[in-house]
């Protein structure tokens, strides 16, 4: 009988061991419903629930295999079907649901992708809370529970990253006060027995997403959502009239694909005006000539993770071409219209080919980038980069954004807008700002040139080969003069001679 009860308590561990490489920690509250996943584009999925007497089938979404679930999950599972979406939901959750389980996504009687989650099913949801970190400066994360550190009470700390955003287990005080990811250590400080965390801005660069769980013995008291202010989730990109465009994607996960305003795509249906980048190694989706039909929302998913985009469409206005020499300033300008009440976004590209923001006029909490704080100034639509160095050079643009409502106001001559577009509640809210112009500067930051002072020594060598060459002219002028004179001379005497032989 020991045995046995023994056997009921190793299988678990050991199902957990096996599974923790792979298992998704999610946490939700009595009473509220879970979604276990979704599979994409496959034919029917089916969703285990791992126990110490085998896998128990809760759900398939197969007509040929109809299955019933449990009797303690019966009514309790739904199967949802939208486009190609296919999910298995659990509601009115209990403190025994909480567990291990399996969701498989099959295509042709083909197993095509499984994610395992480990549920934990907690009295209550603290409300979420968001961080705001100040400039050069770290953020402490507190969990909301005073109990924390009390008998039998303990706290686990989970984190989330970019791109997979699946939460990693970052602390169980129930264990040890210690980190549980090195790369960790020595930029966090753990305070007040796990219940607040101490962060250095290092360890916030690429983590911004956490959680804490708090339980008293095998019981889950509550669980905190915990984020920190981050707009990096959801990008806008800006593009105009056949621009080229590549959507950043990491190649993660199975069954990737990517959404878009022309429907749903994966590596083997791409249209002609949309196809993978052949040059990246990743999923990254290239847009070979926008244009206003691709305007719209695009996100890129798989089983781990999702990127969204938004893309608006700008008209062009005609480049700039700047030149300057290396420690002056340069001014950047925007053409924008007075008249309306705009707003100016400044873009850069960076190394990695992304857009990077570096200014909005109406936003003074975006960051400056690191490279240019205390060299950049902005004044309205302009914008000014001093102690120029040859890596500032690059190409820049601007965004001049005007809210819709009051460009709609101007575009129709000041007349206020018809009942029917009154009533279009969709068309005023799908976009609140539009874009009226997009202009690049492509900045070209060269060096000081100094020339080498012209030595003596060739101006010396001149002087004296024009003195040599002007003494042997003398000479041989000399030389002249004198043969005349002999000559002269000579005929002169003759002429006497002759004279002298003719008298008698």
């Amino acid at each position: 009988m020991t045995s046995i009860r023994f056997l009921e308590f190793l299988l678990p561990v050991l199902l957990h061991l096996v599974l923790s490489k792979e298992v998704e920690p999610v946490f939700r509250a009595k009473g509220t419903t879970i979604e276990m996943g979704y599979c994409f584009g496959v034919d029917y999925i089916v969703v285990y629930r791992c126990a110490p007497e085998g896998d128990q089938l809760i759900g398939n979404s197969s007509s040929e295999s109809p299955s019933t679930p449990p009797e303690d999950l019966q009514g309790r599972i739904h199967i949802n079907k939208v486009q190609h979406l296919l999910g298995l939901q659990i509601s009115q959750l209990t403190h025994k649901d909480s567990g291990i389980y399996r969701r498989e996504c099959w295509l042709h009687q083909t197993l095509e992708s499984q994610n395992t989650q480990q549920l934990s099913v907690c009295d209550k949801e603290v409300e979420s809370e968001e961080i705001v970190v100040k400039e050069d400066e770290g953020a402490k994360l507190l969990c909301n529970n005073t109990s924390i550190g009390s008998d039998g009470t303990s706290v686990r700390w989970y984190y989330e990253t970019f791109p997979l955003y699946k939460p990693i287990l970052l602390l169980d005080s129930s264990v040890a006060l210690d980190l549980l990811v090195k790369e960790l250590q020595g930029v966090i400080k753990v305070q007040n027995n796990g219940r607040s965390l101490l962060f250095d801005k290092s360890a916030l660069e690429n983590n911004s997403h956490f959680y804490c769980l708090v339980s008293k013995g095998k019981t889950c008291v509550s669980f905190q959502n915990i984020q920190l202010q981050d707009n990096s989730e959801s990008r806008d990109i800006f593009a105009t009239q056949g621009e080229r465009v590549v959507l950043k994607c990491p190649a993660e996960g199975t069954n990737q694909q990517w959404e878009t305003p022309l429907g749903l795509f994966n590596s083997s249906n791409m249209k002609m005006n949309l196809s993978l980048d052949e040059k990246s190694e990743d999923f990254s989706l290239v847009i070979p000539a926008f244009s206003e039909e691709l305007s719209g929302e695009y996100s890129c998913f798989s089983s781990l993770f999702e990127v969204r985009y938004s893309l608006f469409l700008c008209p062009k206005n005609e480049s700039q071409n700047k030149v300057v020499l290396e420690g002056r300033s340069v001014l950047l300008d925007c053409d924008v219209n007075k008249e309306h009440s705009l707003s100016v976004q400044w873009y850069r590209r960076e190394p990695s080919g992304e857009n990077g923001l570096i200014h909005n006029s109406n936003d003074m909490t975006v960051p400056v980038p690191e490279d240019l704080r205390g060299r950049l100034s902005e004044n309205g639509a302009t914008m000014t980069i001093s102690h120029l160095e040859v890596k500032d050079g690059g190409v820049y643009w601007c965004v001049v954004l005007v809210d819709s409502v009051f460009l709609d106001y101007y575009d129709d001559g000041g007349e206020e807008d018809t009942e029917e577009d009154e009533n279009s509640d969709d068309n005023f809210w799908d976009d609140t700002h539009k874009c009226v112009s997009k202009q690049e500067t492509i900045l070209r930051v060269i060096k000081h040139v100094t020339l080498k002072p012209v030595t003596e020594q060739p101006e010396t060598s001149n002087v004296t080969a024009y003195a040599v060459g002007a003494g042997l002219v003398g000479m041989l002028v000399v030389g002249v003069i004198v043969g005349v004179i002999c000559v002269v001379k000579n005929r002169k005497a003759k002429a006497s001679q002759n004279q002298g032989n003719t008298v008698i």
